[in-house]
């Protein structure tokens, strides 16, 4: 929707090269959930730049990182905590200490409210971190091919997300092994149309 809503702001700028009070606090608003500074830019300019960001993260690779950050959805996280995807914090306000942490090591894993709110910050995560500049960049390529045939390309670019050498591996195994493929077509398709 947030995409589908910037596509609309781009077609408005290039017709009438002004935006109204609503769109501009729409713009501010998105700029700063993904953390792109929206002073001193010119607003098609960061229109641009936002639709870098604000687009989709394959449902196969969601499940498939879903599912192993989370145990399946058996870990405490997931079963206490509505973390599905194992994201650090390093606020005690909104997070707990891993049972399992090295000495010395100083994160937490963020807690949600609820499995929504776990999913929305693991989309905000990919969608703005400096840690996955690469994985949205690989993304704008295969988004001007229109081609999202080859995420195995994507997911090279999520080597940061954990520790484990073998993550990549991993999350190319769960995918492949369980057919999570199937489920990228129709988000595709909406997003193409």
């Amino acid at each position: 929707l947030e995409r589908s809503k910037l596509a609309e702001l781009r077609a408005s700028l290039i017709d009438n090269s002004t935006l109204s009070k609503a769109d501009l606090k729409f713009l501010n608003k998105i700029s700063k959930k993904y953390r792109i500074k929206a002073t001193d830019k010119h607003k098609y300019d960061l229109v641009i730049e936002l639709l870098d960001r604000v687009d989709v993260i394959p449902n196969s690779i969601v499940i498939a990182q879903a599912a192993n950050e989370s145990g399946w959805g058996t870990s405490r996280f997931a079963k206490e905590f509505n973390a599905l995807f194992g994201e650090y914090t390093y606020s005690y306000s909104n997070g707990v200490v891993p049972l399992s942490r090295e000495e010395g090591e100083k994160h937490l894993v963020k807690v949600f409210d609820s499995i929504d709110k776990s999913i929305q910050s693991y989309f905000n995560n990919l969608n703005s971190h400096y840690a996955y500049e690469d994985f949205r960049e690989v993304r704008k390529i295969m988004r001007e091919k229109n081609n999202f045939s080859n995420l195995k390309l994507l997911i090279e670019e999520l080597d940061s997300y954990a520790a484990d050498i073998n993550y990549i591996k991993t999350i190319n195994s769960i995918i492949d092994a369980n057919k999570f493929h199937q489920f990228d077509a129709f988000s595709f398709s909406i997003n193409n149309s």
